[in-house]
């Protein structure tokens, strides 16, 4: 089963990172990095929507993981790749001759988040039953 949403080799073909990008020797390392944090993204992406898509498949209550939370997760984990090369570079960004700023750590920006809603949260709510004793 697997463990995460998209692949490594799509993260790599959309970012174009490297291995060195990230102070790597190869691109086996590179993609169990990658696997690691998409592992990761998957958790987040599960918890927000109060759903696992692949235990959904195994279910049978999808036939597959919706195209579109693989697009998300990659696009999430091509944020994380960017935030990794840029804190090897430094974490302190000069924005113009005056403003210096830390790097921004949000891996899910605005559109992500908006684009995540479109898949609707699984309700979570239960019972208890509570019995008095006479």
């Amino acid at each position: 089963m697997p463990q995460f949403y998209s692949t490594a080799d799509e993260v790599i073909q959309y970012t174009g990172v490297h291995p060195q990008d990230l102070g790597l020797e190869s691109e086996e390392e590179l993609k169990k990095v990658i696997e690691g944090w998409l592992v990761q993204i998957k958790d987040v992406i599960d918890q927000d929507r109060n759903r696992d898509y692949h235990q959904e498949v195994e279910e049978g209550k999808r036939t597959e993981v919706p195209p579109g939370i693989h697009h998300i997760a990659m696009r999430v984990c091509a944020n994380v790749v960017a935030q990794a090369s840029f804190r090897r570079e430094s974490t302190i960004v000069q924005v113009d001759d005056y403003k210096i700023q830390m790097v921004d750590d949000r891996i899910f920006t605005d559109a992500i988040k908006k684009d995540l809603s479109r898949y609707p949260r699984k309700p979570s709510f239960g019972m208890m039953v509570v019995k008095k004793e006479v």
